[in-house]
């Protein structure tokens, strides 16, 4: 068995559960946990789960939004990774939602 599928059961030989990932959008992951990687305390300020299994997608999609940026300037992918900065991943700002104003007879969702 593979070590990156190590922890899935014997009788599965690969994880479910989601569409597999193009290349463009993989190697965009990738650049955005190579910036993360630079950074670890930001790192570890978003992780979760147990231990910190997994990262907050936030912070990814963050990291991914500054690559790209330096990417479309026409900065070679090592330069754009180089060049975020832990300000630029710390100014992740999760914006709340207005609450819709809900009417006298209408329960709050879920109950």
């Amino acid at each position: 068995m593979d070590m990156a599928a190590a922890w899935l059961p014997d009788d599965l030989l690969e994880a479910s559960g989601g569409e597999r990932v193009d290349e463009l959008a993989h190697d965009a992951i990738s650049l955005a946990h190579q910036v993360l990687e630079r950074f670890p305390d930001v790192k570890r300020k978003h992780m979760f789960i147990a231990g910190g299994a997994a990262i907050s997608s936030a912070v990814i999609i963050a990291a991914g939004v500054a690559v790209a940026r330096r990417l479309r300037a026409g900065r070679s992918a090592e330069q754009a990774v180089n060049e975020v900065t832990e300000e630029e991943l710390e100014g992740l700002r999760l914006v709340e939602r207005p609450k819709k104003p809900r009417g006298k007879d209408e329960r709050p969702t879920g109950s």
